[in-house]
């Protein structure tokens, strides 16, 4: 053993003071389940009966062990003093800060909790010495060692990692024994310390943990591998680090280090794909050396299968615990390569590599413009680190996706398509097509695309075009997708608020009203309700510069009552316009523009009739519904001011304030073009008409509703009642102005002659026909639009 080995041998810490720093995504995953786990211990106090026969199990424990007890749980603070020493003389004072803000976070956490569960606040200074006067919820000793230990621990070498989470095991235990909190209360006191650390640590940062190009060199030097000039290349994921060289002979050699968070990366990749996609992607190794031994295999395979690929030279683990992967070979990305250099002859040899490589049964799974290199003269692959020699369909599909997407990226996407053509026949680029999507690609690659201007939907639509095939439905790669998740929060706000609706009737009061009705009128009634959506429809034609078809806009107002269930009125049309507009072909910042022109004329046209209503009609309705509350003015003026801030902030800030400018630069000829569709005649006809005509039909609905139960009501009444109402819902951000409607639509046909209950029966009716059943049928249009690809 060499002297260098000898110190990596000895060392505490696993990097220098100057290693970079990184947030380990580990640390949400401990943080969250903390906080809530944290929580709920808060919620169960005081101690039920479980807990309290646990107790008494506990205090039966013969008390000749009591000393062991003690001894483990003294240990553990121990540990966490000694560490701070070393910390200290070892002047790394960042590890210091850490395990110090740990601490204190930890105590000020265990004080809210006690707080919380106790009623009352302990006394600071028992408390901070965690001696019998310290309360029994949560174990605040416990707490502070463990947040001091669990704060230094990610910056030690592995064994000692090892070492102090052993120590922190049999301190929990021995704090058990020792019995100075309950049992949920050390339990508790653990969370605390999860969480005070894991918070530290992720504000602060983590030392990656991974070796200097000396310790690679003594690394290589212990695995006999001679080798020379190292230099660092790139860190490709959490925990990996990649340094190029020369070897003996002079062949360039790639070493790949996985340093101690290669394995929380990992976990965390596969918890994420797991989560999200179908593919759960690489099977979870448990150590460092099995990942490499892994990546090693799987090269061996493809060299055995004829794809060109770098020559394994060693894997395994040092002394110091680090693994690496060594290989050798000159390997020139794709992605290094001028567009001229990337010839036919480069193309097909990628394409045959592929298909050789899936003849041996393995699937490389992250093909990029990086991981397709030339090697030796002949196209292949590295970065085997996600294959798998056990591959599904789906994935060697996947692959072929991946590949064409990465030379597009490199050629752009005619030349690619021609390739892929030549190298698997049109009935092979007709399979690959429902792959040909952003789920099938790796990070890195998404990144490529968007660098290169490659859009992927297009790119399918194009190489469905050249083998002259349907374009088809993409395959469900995803399990969850940000889309499935809106819809089922939009749902779940829809049937809260159906629910909230329905208990909020008086079932009395509307049989009542009900009793003598005309069920005829009520039938016509509902149709009639039905009838604005046509010309909300017809209005939308006249917001937009482009011709559209009468049908998908006429799908996308019933969509628009889907999420006018969730969201304020304007708002949920604004947000189903611009994405519909945008999927026609129509820029961002005109989509935009016609939606909200789309949306605000039926405000500004209801505001213009209601007041030509008023002063030339013989209207004298007068009836009053109460204002917002004070909490609805307060959060409106909190949100009015942070507007303001933002603006103002904006306009003081050069740097933002340019930027915006440049948007508005830019996006200001789009602007025009969206509002240039209001100066043409028939444009601006089909807005005010069909605007117009929405008004009215929607007082007609309510009025024949009011004819059903008995009472005749003017359409200038109907009008005012009807626009006054939805105006006033309007400015008041209650999604659909559930509550507000029916209550001013109630007093308004009340000061109109008719009786309470029958007042109430009518709008009622009226509200479930206009805005509660219209969802019903407002989904499914959504998802035929969906289908489609108009939204």
């Amino acid at each position: 053993m060499t002297e260098q080995t000898a110190a990596r041998a000895l060392r505490v810490f696993s990097s220098s003071a100057r290693d970079k720093r990184f947030r380990r995504a580990t640390d949400i995953l401990l943080l969250v389940p903390a906080l809530v786990g944290l929580a709920i211990l808060v919620a169960a106090y005081p101690p039920g009966r479980f807990e309290r026969a646990l107790a008494l199990f506990l205090d039966a424990i013969p008390s000749w062990l009591d000393p062991g007890g003690a001894f483990l749980y003294d240990v553990l603070a121990a540990t966490a003093v000694v560490l701070v020493a070393v910390a200290l003389v070892a002047r790394r004072f960042l590890i210091l800060l850490q395990a110090l803000a740990s601490l204190v976070l930890a105590f000020v956490v265990a004080l809210v909790c006690a707080r919380l569960a106790l009623g009352h606040w302990p006394d600071v200074v028992h408390a901070a010495g965690g001696a019998g006067g310290s309360p029994r919820f949560p174990g605040i000793r416990i707490a502070e060692a463990a947040s001091v230990l669990l704060a230094i621990s990610p910056h030690l070498v592995h064994p000692l990692q090892r070492l102090s989470r052993w120590i922190l095991a049999f301190g929990f235990v021995g704090a058990l024994t020792v019995n100075v909190a309950t049992p949920t209360g050390h339990v508790a006191g653990l969370l605390v310390a999860v969480a005070a650390a894991a918070g530290v640590r992720l504000l602060l940062g983590t030392s990656a943990g991974l070796p200097g190009l000396a310790e690679v060199a003594a690394s290589l030097e212990e695995l006999r591998v001679p080798a020379g000039d190292l230099r660092l290349a790139e860190r490709d994921l959490a925990g990996v680090v990649v340094v190029r060289g020369r070897g003996a002979d002079g062949r360039p050699l790639l070493v790949k280090v996985y340093g101690r968070d290669a394995y929380d990366n990992q976990l965390v990749e596969k918890f994420w794909r797991t989560l999200w996609y179908r593919d759960g992607g690489p099977g979870l190794r448990l150590s460092r050396r099995q990942a490499i031994e892994h990546e090693a295999f799987v090269t061996l395979l493809a060299q055995r299968a004829g794809v060109p690929a770098l020559e394994v030279l060693r894997a395994g683990t040092t002394t110091g615990d680090d693994a690496l992967l060594v290989v050798a070979g000159e390997a020139r990305p794709l992605a290094e390569l001028a567009a001229d250099e990337v010839d036919e002859l480069v193309l097909a040899g990628a394409w045959t590599s592929l298909a050789r490589l899936h003849d041996a049964n393995v699937a490389h799974r992250r093909i990029d413009a990086a991981s397709a290199a030339v090697i030796d003269g002949a196209v292949g692959f590295v970065d085997y680190g996600g294959a798998t020699s056990t591959p599904t369909a789906a994935q060697l599909a996947t692959d072929r996706a991946q590949l064409l997407v990465a030379t597009a990226t490199c050629i752009g996407s005619e030349r690619a398509l021609e390739a892929a053509e030549t190298a698997l026949g049109p009935d092979g680029v007709e399979l690959l097509l429902p792959y040909l999507q952003l789920a099938a690609l790796e990070d890195r690659l998404r990144r490529e695309t968007r660098a290169a201007g490659v859009d992927v939907d297009a790119l399918r639509t194009a190489a469905a075009a050249l083998v002259d095939a349907d374009e088809p439905s993409v395959v469900q790669l995803r399990r969850v997708t940000w889309r499935a998740l809106l819809q089922m929060a939009l749902l779940l706000l829809a049937a809260f608020a159906v629910l909230s609706f329905a208990t909020g009737i008086d079932y009395d009061q509307f049989a009542t009203g009900l009793s003598d009705a005309s069920w005829a009128w009520i039938a016509v009634g509902f149709f009639v309700a039905q009838t604005p959506r046509l010309m909300q429809s017809i209005a939308t034609l006249g917001s937009v510069a482009a011709d559209l078809r009468f049908g998908p806009v006429y799908a996308m107002q019933l969509a628009s009552g889907y999420m006018n269930l969730a969201l304020p009125s304007v708002a949920a049309r604004l947000a189903v316009s611009v994405r519909f507009f945008q999927r026609q072909g129509i820029t961002a910042a005109a989509a935009l523009t016609s939606g909200a022109i789309d949306s605000l004329a039926s405000t500004v046209v209801q505001a213009a009739l209601l007041g030509l209503l008023l002063i030339f009609s013989e209207s004298t309705l007068s009836f009053s519904v109460s204002g917002p509350s004070r909490n609805t003015i307060v959060v409106a003026a909190v949100v009015v001011a942070l507007v303001v801030l933002a603006v103002v902030a904006a306009a003081l800030v050069g740097r933002v304030r340019r930027t915006v400018a440049e948007r508005l630069r830019h996006w200001w000829p789009e602007v025009r073009e969206a509002l240039g569709a209001l100066r043409s005649s028939d444009k601006l006809a089909l807005l005010l008409v069909g605007t117009v005509a929405t008004e009215v039909l929607f007082a007609l609905a309510l009025g024949t509703f009011a004819l059903a139960l008995g009472t005749r009501v003017s359409l200038t009444d109907l009008l005012v009642i009807n626009i006054s109402v939805s105006l006033l819902s309007t400015f008041i951000p209650v999604p659909g102005g559930i509550g507000v409607s029916e209550l001013g639509l109630t007093v308004g046909l009340a000061a109109a002659g008719m009786s309470e209950e029958s007042a109430l029966a009518a709008v009622l009716l009226y509200r479930i026909s206009v805005f509660y059943v219209p969802p019903a049928w407002g989904y499914v249009a959504m998802r035929w639009l969906q289908r489609k690809r108009y939204l």
